[in-house]
């Protein structure tokens, strides 16, 4: 069995049901389209964009299943695409737009709640607001809820804040799903080359793991399970670097040495290079690691293909592509 946890949709009932922040499909005079977001639009290469219609078709679950059995994988995980977290719009517009896209995605999901599981949104930074939602769409079925990596109006994953909405996720046994946003988009600042998707959401990573480790999350929360898309970002790579921070600065509250949370913490293994991909593979070990591959994204690629090129023991293949998934999100 295959399973994709790292999967976008774009649901088109969804679209203005923001406010001021809309959000917006526009059809460009080239046949592609972007999203508008606020003052925010996205920006696209003239072989990184999408149609009007590929934009729609991501809408529609049918679709959607069609492709996937074309490309081998038997079961998703969507989520909403992290261009409408919204932490920055106003607490009315936010609250609401979560639920609106919580209930959509529920709704997608049941065209066939076999192959489909979902990931769920939430309004933060508002804490009160968050757990209410939490309760909510543990009742609709979502198994896992998906957050960004931080600056949530200036609380990141380590503020105690937060102790509360972690208490609860962990006692509902559901995963949190990090995955990074565009910082550019409260005030629509330019991003010379989509570098807040590329270094950026790679950046961010690394921090969410930070905080949460060296922030003493996973001390107060040992049954915390997160798992962090684009292979964690810098974290495999510059990990003594972090353990040298864990000895060294200032306000640590880790207990252990950051490799000892290694059970807490999952990553997909979308990444493009083959030896960074083997590298992750080495520092994780396969208990950790799932297929994601961004599905509907702009640097989507085959998951699948990526794990098959990784040449593991059949019983290291099995993990990665679908029975660490099935563990971490309860899919039976």
């Amino acid at each position: 069995m295959n399973i994709d946890i790292h999967a976008h949709v774009i649901i088109p009932e969804t679209m203005g049901k923001a406010g001021k922040w809309g959000p917006e499909i526009v059809r460009k005079d080239n046949g592609q389209a972007t999203m508008k977001v606020g003052p925010y639009e996205s920006r696209v290469g003239p072989e990184g964009g999408m149609t009007y219609e590929q934009f729609e078709r991501m809408g529609d679950p049918k679709i959607r299943l069609a492709d996937m059995d074309a490309l081998g994988i038997d079961v998703m995980g969507i989520s909403v695409s992290p261009l409408f977290y919204l932490y920055w719009a106003e607490d009315d517009i936010r609250t609401s737009f979560a639920k609106v896209q919580n209930d959509a995605l529920a709704k997608y999901c049941a065209e066939d709640p076999k192959r489909f599981f979902w990931l769920a949104t939430l309004p933060l930074p508002n804490i009160e607001h968050s757990l209410e939602e939490v309760r909510r769409v543990s009742a609709l079925g979502a198994k896992g809820i998906n957050i960004g990596t931080g600056d949530f109006a200036g609380i990141d994953l380590d503020n105690e804040k937060l102790w509360p909405l972690y208490e609860l996720i962990e006692s509902l046994g559901m995963p949190i799903f990090i995955h990074p946003y565009p910082l550019t988009m409260a005030d629509g600042a330019e991003d010379r080359y989509n570098l807040s998707w590329m270094a950026g959401y790679n950046y961010q990573e690394t921090m969410a793991f930070a905080h949460l480790t060296l922030g003493g999350v996973f001390d107060a929360f040992p049954n915390l399970k997160v798992c962090i898309t684009h292979g964690g970002g810098f974290t495999p790579y510059q990990m003594g670097r972090l353990e040298e921070a864990r000895r060294r600065a200032p306000d640590v509250r880790a207990q252990k040495s950051l490799v000892d949370y290694g059970g807490n913490v999952f990553y997909d293994i979308l990444l493009h290079d083959l030896a960074a991909r083997q590298y992750l593979v080495d520092f994780a070990g396969p208990d950790q690691l799932v297929v994601g591959d961004n599905f509907g994204g702009w640097d989507a690629a085959d998951g699948f293909g990526m794990l098959n090129e990784l040449a593991l023991p059949p019983s290291d293949h099995e993990k990665i592509a679908s029975g660490n998934a099935a563990k971490l999100f309860r899919l039976g």
